[in-house]
C-alpha cells in the first residue's frame, strides 16, 4: 500500500507541476501576442498623415478644414486631400498626385 500512495503522490506532484508550467507558458504567449498586435495597430496608427499635412488646423474642434469627420483617424491613412505642408515640398506636392502634376506646377510658376 505504501508504494501505491508513494506513486500516487509523485504521479500527483509531476501532474501539478506540469498544469503549473502550462498555465505559466500560456499566459507568457497571450503576453507576446498582444504586445504583437499592440505594437502592430501602433506602426498602423503613424501610417496617419493628418499632422504633416497642410490642411491640418491643430484644434481639438476643427481639426481638418478639408475632411473634419476623417481627420487623425485611420480613414485618413489613404486621404486623396492630403497636401504636405514641408517648406522642401512646397506647395505643389501631393501623397498621390502622379510626376506630370508637378511639372504642370512648376511651369506655372
Amino acid at each position: 500500500m505504501d508504494v501505491i500512495a508513494l506513486a500516487l503522490h509523485v504521479v500527483g506532484s509531476i501532474g501539478v507541476t506540469v498544469g503549473i508550467g502550462a498555465v505559466l507558458l500560456f499566459c507568457v504567449w497571450r503576453i507576446l501576442c498582444t504586445l504583437e498586435q499592440g505594437t502592430s495597430y501602433v506602426r498602423r496608427l503613424h501610417q496617419i498623415p493628418c499632422s504633416r499635412c497642410a490642411y491640418f488646423t491643430g484644434d481639438y474642434r476643427l481639426k481638418c478644414t478639408v475632411n473634419p469627420m476623417s481627420a487623425l483617424t485611420e480613414e485618413a491613412i489613404d486621404c486623396s486631400d492630403y497636401v504636405s505642408n514641408s517648406p522642401e515640398c512646397g506647395s505643389f506636392c501631393s501623397q498621390n498626385t502622379p510626376p506630370y502634376q508637378y511639372i504642370k506646377e512648376l511651369v506655372k510658376r
